[in-house]
């Protein structure tokens, strides 16, 4: 490394006595530079000894204090031209386009036929978005060096930025007649074309590079993209067949041909040409998931196009069955149909050949979550959590597995250590606390759970779901009823077709002792319900027989039963046809 470095510095001071060298005594015997009579050999040598310096530092890397060399070098020599082109190439590569400038033009100044100053002064200007400057700039270094293929093409681009088609395109030609016709400059000037609206002239332009490099496709394709954007179509469908019989194989031309049949509006054919491309293995895998991903994000909307990417999607895994991302997106296309078994068995399977995607484990958890599959939930987050230690989500669908399997304290463990993984999303960390506040209310952990509710209602404090299971659980407790009714009251305005908000809202109220309000607020429930929820039905029961109607109140009773599981109490309230609480 040692032996490298001093290589490097005899190499820089060489070069800095060459670049200093108008700085050396001139033939004339009196001793000074250009711009400035100096005192002494001394301070040339100084000045020499900063400069050096300077670029030692610049090439090491340390910017600011060769900035700060280069500054001293100008402070000692205010017509250092060479340190001025230093800083200045130096404020540029710092985004101080401004400083770089006033830096630059100065030098300019000073050696006006000096290429490199004046190539830097170019850029410098274009980064300063002084565009018509940066041309009239390469437009004298091309009277200094007018065979410099380089300055031509940078005039041309200097040109179109400034909005100079007309002229770029003259530039371009002259490049053109030192270096013969090439693909940059044809397409340059196809595009210049398009800009000035002579479509005709892109037209030949296009062609003149066909009849140059006619084996190439690429630039038929070119050719008949330019004529379907013109609507001339009959050429576009010539030009396309044109590149079908040169290349056969090729899948992207498929996909060329079906956007054409799609601009006339002849979709059968269109999606024919698409199926073509699909089942060509010479087109990437990814290009095909990006064509499928459009047909998923719009086939909500449209039943021809769900159709149509369900046997897209089918090819895809025909053609690709070794690859992950297929499945994943054949995933995604079920779970927008809703059909969430399927959706996850292709999860899965995309699983299995690649692991490494934390989206698709993602989705596969949401499935789990979706199926209520807290068996699949626990094993398929317990191995995301070994590959994604750092997800909060993983730990929170973990959790919730550990909590309905009756694991609290493993769960409570998960929930927290998920909760201080969370950044910058509140979503989340108010379905931490909620689940939170109702694992400790499995616990009986009356005060830990109010906590964790009255945190997430810090973070929404219009939370429907958090407003509403807070208040519920303060009604089974029989405590803060007035809290509870105020907060149910809006998860109802929130969300005022919810069948749990109401039945909470009624079950307040029975609580209340207001129970014909209550009844009146368990049957809206039952309405959007359709008499699923045995909790619901079992409420009404009770309300009934608090209302002296004993006959409905156990046929309640019993339809609660039938439904599902209900409270500790239905079996006895239905076999001795009376209310225990």
């Amino acid at each position: 490394m040692k032996k490298n470095l001093s290589h490097i510095l005899l190499f820089l001071w060489m070069s800095m006595v060459c670049l200093l060298g108008c700085k050396t005594p001139e033939l004339s015997g009196s001793e000074h530079v250009k711009g400035k009579a100096l005192a002494s050999s001394k301070e040339n040598a100084d000045l020499l000894y900063l400069f050096f310096n300077a670029n030692k530092e610049k090439i090491l890397g340390n910017f600011e204090t060769a900035s700060g060399l280069f500054a001293q070098c100008i402070k000692l020599d205010k017509d250092n031209h060479a340190s001025m082109y230093e800083l200045a190439l130096l404020d540029e590569q710092q985004g101080k386009y401004s400083e770089a400038l006033s830096l630059i033009k100065n030098a300019v100044a000073h050696d006006p036929k000096n290429s490199w100053y004046m190539i830097a002064y170019a850029e410098i200007l274009k980064k300063n978005k002084k565009f018509n400057d940066a041309v009239a700039v390469y437009s004298q270094l091309l009277k200094y060096e007018p065979d410099r293929v380089d300055f031509y093409y940078s005039l041309g681009t200097t040109q179109m930025h400034a909005g100079k088609y007309a002229d770029a395109i003259k530039t371009y030609d002259k490049l053109e007649e030192q270096i013969g016709i090439s693909p940059e400059i044809s397409t340059q000037k196809e595009k210049l074309y398009i800009k000035l609206n002579k479509v005709e002239k892109a037209i030949l332009e296009l062609q003149k590079l066909i009849d140059a490099f006619p084996q190439e496709s690429s630039y038929y394709g070119m050719l008949a993209e330019l004529y379907q954007a013109n609507s001339m179509n009959d050429k576009a469908f010539d030009t396309y067949n044109k590149i079908l019989k040169m290349d056969p194989d090729n899948p992207y031309i498929h996909l060329s041909l079906a956007d054409y049949y799609r601009t006339i509006n002849d979709k059968e054919k269109s999606f024919q040409e698409l199926k073509s491309a699909f089942k060509n293995k010479d087109m990437e895998v990814d290009t095909k998931i990006q064509i499928l991903t459009s047909y998923i994000q719009l086939q909500q909307t449209n039943e021809e196009l769900r159709s149509q990417a369900y046997e897209l999607a089918q090819i895809l895994l025909e053609m690709h069955p070794n690859e992950s991302e297929p499945y994943a997106r054949y995933g995604d296309l079920l779970l927008q149909d809703k059909k969430i078994a399927e959706a996850r068995d292709q999860y899965r399977q995309a699983l299995q050949i690649d692991k490494k995607s934390y989206l698709v484990w993602e989705f596969l958890l949401r499935t789990d979550l979706a199926l209520s599959d807290y068996n699949a939930l626990l094993t398929e987050s317990e191995e995301a959590l070994s590959l994604f230690p750092n997800q909060a989500f993983v730990y929170f669908c973990n959790g919730l597995a550990k909590m309905e399997k009756n694991q609290n304290e493993e769960a409570l463990e998960i929930f927290n250590a998920g909760l201080n993984l969370i950044i910058n999303n509140d979503l989340l960390k108010i379905q931490f606390y909620t689940s939170i506040g109702d694992l400790y209310h499995k616990m009986k952990k009356n005060k830990e759970s109010d906590e964790a509710f009255e945190e997430a209602l810090k973070l929404d404090p219009k939370n429907a779901l958090v407003l509403n299971n807070y208040s519920y659980y303060l009604s089974v407790r029989s405590e803060n009823l007035e809290k509870a009714e105020k907060m149910s009251l809006l998860s109802n305005q929130l969300d005022p077709e919810n069948a749990n908000s109401q039945d909470t809202y009624g079950w307040i109220l029975y609580k209340e002792k207001k129970h014909q309000e209550a009844k009146e607020w368990l049957e809206k429930a039952l309405k959007n319900d359709g008499e699923k929820s045995a909790t619901l039905l079992e409420h009404l029961g009770d309300i009934l027989f608090q209302l002296g109607d004993a006959e409905n109140a156990l046929i309640y009773w019993q339809k609660a039963k039938s439904a599902g599981e209900g409270s500790e109490m239905l079996n006895k309230k239905i076999s001795e046809k009376k209310l225990y609480e």
